[in-house]
């Protein structure tokens, strides 16, 4: 979190307390109504807390714009993280797994895992394992030329990309190519505020009375969700090499933690994951029926129309489901009657002007009726989801008793993440559609 962030975190907490404070306070209840609706220090800090609360999401977006960006290194960091050697460190996890002689890491390695371990302390993480920075984890893609010649020398390896460890994990989520907001390096819980509801002020009379004003306030408080996946490791592929070995690992590694984030991110319940969208309290509900329904363009259309009817129909707006959804949208004609022979879903990819997305992270097993095999439709600004990432990556080696029985290693990675809606209205919901 920015140094300018932090504080007008800070801002908006303290004046949210004191808004309650004073909503709360003997002088406020001794009001009368009258009294009330006209309570200039109400209104003064009402009108505080909306404008701290702007200025705090122009500052989080801009923020989450500059981390999306590659991580910029110095030509002496990049030199760095290009010696970082992941095999020896998956060696030092296996030799501390298995009980063996453990050789202490030096170098890059060293220095890059003393780093990974100042990012986790900062961002209140703990772990058993090795924590790897996220200039490591995340930093974009690199080209690099080599010269020709002998292979060991980079002949071989002549104008080569090399990524972070995760950054196809990063590139795999749905919601951000659907523009959801994105801060990376967080330092500790994170509360983004938001002025919920408030009685909207009606014209009066010159010298009529003022209606009374009880603005709600909120936060969507983000902390550190662990996002744990795991790979079974042989001992004949720690003997690879190195490169085969990373490929391997960041391969299998990404693509759990990806199934995992996309889920929650749609679907979760917000205590040990992120909370989804579908959970959100406030988003816009279309229903199919008793025992869910087909979805229609009418269904369709009652999305954006409750969106629209919360003046929320602008920003990042698209129609997210699962390939079920697809396959079905794309045999649904727009008008039943036959009058319109187009398609719900058109060949060029579009519905209702908007290009969608789908994801099989949306689930197609929810409960309606008598059934369970019901699919979600999202529709809204996806740029009102916000998603957080504490530190860079935790990596445990595991060694038990079945393991050692089949010559296995468990490698555990665990990034740290949040999620969750910062303005419900913004989004609206079909959770009973069939698609088989």
């Amino acid at each position: 979190m920015t140094a300018k962030l932090k504080q007008l975190n800070e801002t908006v907490g303290a004046l949210k307390k004191e808004i309650r404070t004073h909503l709360d306070s003997p002088a406020r209840t001794a009001m009368t109504a009258e009294q009330r609706g006209a309570d200039a220090k109400l209104i003064e800090l009402e009108s505080k807390f909306a404008a701290s609360a702007s200025d705090f999401d122009a500052e989080f977006r801009q923020a989450a714009r500059e981390s999306g960006t590659p991580l910029a290194l110095t030509t002496a960091e990049t030199r760095t993280v290009e010696r970082f050697n992941l095999g020896r460190v998956v060696n030092h996890l296996h030799a501390s797994a298995r009980g063996g002689v453990i050789t202490a890491l030096d170098g890059v390695e060293a220095e890059l895992l003393q780093e990974g371990q100042r990012e986790a302390h900062a961002a209140g993480i703990e772990s058993s394992g090795v924590m790897l920075p996220r200039a490591l984890v995340r930093r974009g893609v690199e080209s690099r030329d080599m010269t020709a010649g002998t292979a060991g020398e980079g002949g071989n390896t002549i104008t080569t990309t090399k990524a972070g460890l995760l950054d196809d994990f990063f590139a795999a989520s749905v919601l951000r190519a659907a523009g959801a907001t994105v801060l990376e390096n967080l330092v500790g819980n994170l509360d983004i505020p938001r002025l919920a509801a408030g009685t909207a002020p009606a014209g009066k009379a010159e010298n009529a009375n003022a209606d009374e004003v009880s603005p709600t306030t909120a936060m969507l408080s983000m902390t550190p969700k662990r996002l744990p996946a795991y790979i079974d490791i042989s001992e004949r592929l720690l003997r690879q090499n190195p490169g085969v070995l990373e490929a391997v690992i960041r391969r299998h590694l990404s693509a759990q933690m990806a199934s995992v984030q996309e889920a929650a991110f749609f679907h979760g319940a917000g205590s040990v994951n992120a909370a989804g969208i579908a959970g959100t309290v406030g988003i816009g509900s279309v229903a199919g029926g008793t025992d869910g329904l087909a979805p229609t363009q009418a269904h369709i259309i009652g999305l954006e129309t409750a969106v629209d009817t919360a003046n929320a129909l602008l920003g990042n707006l698209r129609y997210i489901s699962n390939g079920q959804i697809r396959g079905k949208l794309k045999q649904t004609l727009r008008n039943s009657s036959g009058t319109d022979a187009s398609y719900i879903l058109t060949d060029a990819g579009m519905i209702n002007g908007y290009s969608p997305l789908f994801t099989n992270a949306v689930s197609r097993t929810l409960t309606k009726g008598n059934q369970s095999l019901s699919s979600a439709i999202f529709f809204g600004n996806f740029a009102d989801y916000y998603i957080g990432y504490w530190g860079g990556v935790s990596l445990e080696m595991i060694r038990d008793k079945p393991n050692a029985i089949a010559g296995l290693y468990t490698l555990v990675a665990s990034a740290y993440y949040d999620g969750g809606v910062v303005r419900p209205k913004s989004f609206s919901a079909m959770l009973d559609a069939l698609g088989a």
